[in-house]
Formats: C-alpha cells, sequence, structure tokens
C-alpha cells in the first residue's frame, strides 16, 4: 500500500490465483492506510483479523456464511456447499458492454446460467449483513483467450478488456478513513471458469450480462422482454441484443438459460461479494476441483502477467 501522495505501488505476478488475490485484496480494502488513526485493539475494535469458525455465532467476528452450490441441474440444495468467510467487500467486474446493440461483439460466452435470490442473510465477517443479494451459477463462463480456437466471434488475440476492482467506500465498517480503489488489471486473456467449469456468484440484483438475440429461445426480442430482460437493435422484434439481471433470475429464467446451448458474452457487469468455481454436483468443491475427462485438475482461474495497484 502507499502513502497519501505517493505514486501507486505495482505487483506484478504471472498465474495468479482468484480466490487468493481477491481475499488478500480484501484485507487490504479493509485494513488502513498510513496516516489512518488507530481505532483500538479490542476484538470488537477496528482493523482485526477475521475468525469465520463458528457459523451463524453471534460474534460479527465469527460468522462464517453458507452458500449451497448449484448441481448443475438449476438445483441449488442438492449439491454440495462452502462455508465462505465474506468480508463485505464489493467486487466489480467489467467487460465489454451490457448496454451493446451490437450482436457480433464478443468478449466470452457462457455455456448455461441458472440463478436465485440468495434464501438466507449474507453475514459479512466484519459486521454487517443484507438480505438482497442474488446467487447465479454459470456453467462454461470463459472470456476470450487468444486460443487457436478463441470463443466463437471473439477477437483473435483474445480480450484484455477486463476491469476487476473494488472501493473502500463499498466496505462495511470499520474500513480506512481515506477512500482509495485496488485494481487487478490483467494486460493478456485471462480465464474465470471454462468448459466443464461451474462459476457461482453472490451478486447484486443490477448485476446483468447481455447475449445476441439470436440465440435466444425464439430468437425474438419478446423472449427477451418476457423475461425482463433489455432488448436493443436488430429490426421489427427480431436481432439485436438482451441485457438480463441477476434479478431476472429469481424466476422462471433459470430454466430459460438452462438449456446448454453455447451463450456469446457480448457484457458483463457484475457487483459481487463471492466468487468460487467447481465442477458440476460437487459433494466438496475443497476437495472436488473442476477437472477434465481425464481427471486431471482445470486451471479454471488464470490472471496472467497481472498488475495490481492500490490508488
Amino acid at each position: 500500500m502507499r502513502k497519501h501522495g505517493a505514486a501507486p505501488s505495482l505487483v506484478r505476478q504471472r498465474a495468479l490465483v482468484l480466490g487468493a488475490v481477491l481475499a488478500l485484496a480484501a484485507a487490504v480494502v479493509l485494513l488502513p492506510r498510513a496516516g489512518d488513526r488507530a481505532l483500538g485493539q479490542a476484538q470488537s475494535g477496528a482493523y482485526q483479523p477475521f475468525a469465520c469458525d463458528q457459523p451463524g455465532s453471534a460474534n460479527p467476528q465469527q460468522r462464517r456464511q453458507e452458500v449451497q452450490l448449484d448441481n448443475g441441474s438449476g438445483d441449488f440444495n442438492a449439491a454440495g456447499r462452502t462455508y465462505p468467510c465474506l468480508a463485505g467487500v464489493r467486487w466489480h467486474l467489467q467487460s465489454g458492454s451490457v448496454a451493446t446493440s451490437n450482436p457480433d461483439a464478443a468478449i466470452g460466452q457462457i455455456r448455461t446460467a441458472y440463478g436465485r435470490k440468495f434464501p438466507s442473510t449474507v453475514y459479512y465477517a466484519a459486521a454487517g449483513s443484507r438480505t438482497d443479494l442474488y446467487q447465479v451459477a454459470f456453467s462454461g463462463l470463459q472470456f476470450c483467450t487468444g486460443d487457436t480456437t478463441p470463443v466463437g466471434a471473439c477477437p483473435a488475440n483474445g480480450t484484455t478488456d477486463i476491469q476487476l476492482y473494488a472501493d473502500t467506500g463499498d466496505a462495511p465498517q470499520p474500513k480506512p478513513a481515506a477512500p482509495y480503489r485496488l485494481t487487478i488489471d490483467p494486460d493478456q486473456a485471462i480465464t474465470i471458469g471454462g468448459a466443464g467449469v461451474w462459476t457461482e456468484v453472490l451478486a447484486t440484483g443490477d448485476s446483468s450480462f447481455t447475449v445476441p438475440v439470436a440465440q435466444l429461445p425464439t430468437a425474438t426480442q419478446a423472449a427477451c422482454v418476457l423475461v425482463g430482460g433489455t432488448a436493443r437493435g436488430g429490426f421489427l422484434g427480431f436481432g439485436g441484443t438482451c441485457e438480463l439481471s441477476a434479478a431476472d433470475f429469481s424466476g422462471g429464467l433459470a430454466q430459460w438459460l438452462g438449456g446448454g446451448s453455447n451463450y456469446t458474452l457480448l457484457g458483463v457487469n457484475l457487483d459481487f461479494y463471492y466468487l468460487v468455481t467447481h465442477r458440476q454436483n460437487p459433494s466438496d468443491p475443497y476437495t472436488q476441483i473442476p477437472v477434465d475427462g481425464s481427471g486431471n485438475p482445470l486451471n479454471s482461474i488464470q490472471l496472467p502477467n497481472t498488475t495490481i495497484t492500490v490508488g
């Protein structure tokens, strides 16, 4: 971290593991910068390490969240579960444009998507809670990678149009007195998910992604509007794009994108508090990591040549 007025610090590493990076970065967002006033050292005081060892504990620093995972068929109660220690830091993931009307501006793909209104209160390890988050599970979520066989309509060299950052102003108390932003900036194409991998997020209801209308059931804008999406472009109800929010998934839309087709991803704008990757129908996602057909682990999260900036 840097002191006030100093140049931003830069750390460059290859093949970063997103879970570890986000956990470390979340801690950085909640820690004071040089010059912030020390606010006590009791367990209930500011800037203390989290202790998420008691799910549901009344102790605000020992509340480990329970998150049941999708089994690959839209059932969030049939598969494994995780118990993440949620710092309460909101991450912003943006790529492409959710407001585009150009159905050819691909930045990635998804194969299947299920979602629901998260049924439980989300407790933060530091302090606070909320009841308005949505859980969305993506199969085959993949950004343009630059492989020899990239996602259809993707740029041949992949996409570096990825923004991932967190602001101290979004964090719960206690937090640093002076606002700043932590940015994770890959300068090469990245992977979050990929073929054979399920990626799940706890996101805000207005988080959204956009797909071509031509790939929707009936291939009409009416299909988009029917489930609450926003249709753009096109002509006489055909063509153009459809923007879908996380809140749209709380109803029958879960089955609407559950057919196993490959949908071109034109834009994504996620505000999320938790992200996990796992294989389909895991009994324990910590030991059953995503694997390929031979049983070899999949590199489901790759952030090559990444710059981390605090400023």
